[in-house]
């Protein structure tokens, strides 16, 4: 599995779990529990693509 498709695939998941948090808060809260839990699995993704790609950022910030 080449990186860029794994980055490609993190970076679908994140946003189709960015679409569903806030599907989630405009039906049951903010606070519910369902919407926190996406959060969670949300910042989970987040950390994973921040741990494996975020180099690329360091790298363009650098130049």
């Amino acid at each position: 599995m080449n990186k860029e498709w794994c980055e490609s695939l993190l970076l679908n998941q994140i946003d189709l779990l960015k679409k569903k948090m806030i599907d989630l808060a405009k039906g049951t809260g903010i606070n519910s529990y369902e919407t926190l839990r996406c959060s969670q699995e949300l910042d989970t993704v987040l950390n994973l693509h921040m741990k494996h790609f975020s180099h690329k950022n360091e790298l363009n910030t650098a130049s």
